[in-house]
């Protein structure tokens, strides 16, 4: 997109710093933040369509269960 590294580096870190940071300061499930900010048509509305299209939910849930059942490898008493 142009910008960068060091660029895309704070607009990520600042992105995910105040989505975190509003998560944590209220009692808003994360759908209904997603359903606050993406406007229908809208910029993020077309990102979180794009993440659906290409299967991001499952994609990460396949990543989490992959760290895990390593942890409980890697947890296992060596016979």
């Amino acid at each position: 997109m142009g910008f960068s590294d060091n660029d895309s580096k704070v607009l990520v870190s600042a992105t995910f710093e105040g989505a975190v940071k509003l998560f944590n300061e209220s009692n808003i499930s994360p759908q209904k933040w997603m359903d606050r900010v993406a406007s229908k048509g809208g910029t993020t509305q077309a990102a979180l369509d794009s993440m659906e299209d290409n299967n991001v939910k499952e994609l990460i849930k396949d990543a989490a269960y992959a760290a895990f059942n390593r942890a409980v490898e890697l947890g296992k008493d060596p016979e």
